[in-house]
């Protein structure tokens, strides 16, 4: 109990005291009892009776915000949720869940930022080898002029000339040697187009074959194991040429789909196999003949162990299970 009210009820005793002839009392009236009721309800007032109260400022009133006790070990669980992993149910928190999320957002952003670089540069190529070709395409017409006018020209009889016109002779000469020049310069760069071409489709073949077994291994997790991916190699390979297949067709498969259609095709045909001949042995074998009341293993079937369990007890039941087991 708080100080104001021991006070304040003491104050009330006193009264009582005094009103049944206690010393030093006075009778408990209205006034008294207001002041003892007032001083329970304001700890700042000690009223006593017949006195004048002296006003008190007024407070605002404020609205407190209490917060709920929590008692220790009470503390709030952390929500969870239930995703799917790997095709397994798993709990997490909504942390865990906040951060995975933003995890795959950026895995997202980023495997679409590649996306449109790779597009970028895949158009960047393809405009350089659009280019490419045009200027290829120029060479050689180039080329199929200047054949052409050597050719007219390596039909001059150049002694004649000579000795025609010495003037004319030494043009031709020189528009002669200058025009091979050129040949030969044209004819030099169609062999270094040509050989960055080879170059660029042999660099684009290797990043096929690399993008290709990723995806293999992706489908085929087994195969990072190169003494197992090896064995299956060989055996798909062995099945291939069962099936008509040659050497170079075998050695030119790149398309990991067409890798995983041969395996699947030769695992079918591997359980087959063994199907049929598990069929065989089951019909090779020899049939084993089982007297009436006996099983395989020697011992008294159902029937005969149901019927001394009913002679023993006798029930309802017991005699049930005798007729269930002559059915």
């Amino acid at each position: 109990m708080s100080l104001f009210i021991r006070r304040a009820l003491g104050h009330f005793l006193m009264n009582e005291a005094g009103a049944d002839g206690g010393e030093g009392g006075g009778a408990l009236d209205i006034n008294t009892g207001a002041a003892a009721f007032a001083a329970l309800l304001d700890p700042l007032v000690a009223a006593e009776p017949g006195t004048e109260q002296p006003e008190l400022p007024v407070e605002p009133e404020v609205e407190a915000e209490l917060e709920p006790e929590v008692e220790p070990g009470d503390a709030e669980e952390p929500q969870t949720f239930t995703v799917k992993i790997d095709g397994k149910e798993v709990e997490v928190s909504l942390d865990e869940l906040k951060n995975g999320y933003q995890r795959q957002s950026d895995y997202t952003r980023k495997t679409m930022e590649a996306a449109e670089q790779r597009k970028t540069a895949d158009a960047e190529t393809q405009k350089a080898q659009q280019d490419r070709q045009q200027y290829a395409g120029e060479l050689q017409r180039m080329a199929a002029q200047l054949e052409g006018v050597l050719e007219q020209q390596s039909q001059i009889d150049w002694n004649a000339l000579l000795e025609a016109d010495p003037v004319e002779y030494l043009k031709q000469q020189h528009l002669f040697q200058q025009r091979q020049a050129l040949y030969q310069q044209n004819t030099q760069e169609r062999q270094n187009l040509a050989q960055q071409f080879q170059n660029e489709q042999a660099q684009a073949h290797q990043s096929y074959l690399a993008q290709q077994q990723e995806d293999l291994l992706a489908k085929l997790p087994d195969w990072k194991d190169d003494a197992k991916a090896k064995a299956e190699k060989t055996a798909i390979s062995k099945f291939l040429q069962e099936q008509g297949f040659g050497d170079e067709d075998i050695s030119s498969i790149a398309d990991h789909r067409h890798v995983l259609i041969a395996r699947k095709a030769m695992l079918y045909d591997q359980l087959i196999a063994n199907a049929k001949v598990q069929a065989k042995k089951v019909q090779e074998a020899p049939q084993r003949v089982v007297k009436p009341g006996v099983t395989s293993n020697g011992n008294p079937d159902g029937r005969s162990t149901a019927a001394k369990r009913h002679e023993r007890n006798g029930t309802v039941e017991t005699g049930a299970a005798v007729f269930a087991s002559i059915l």
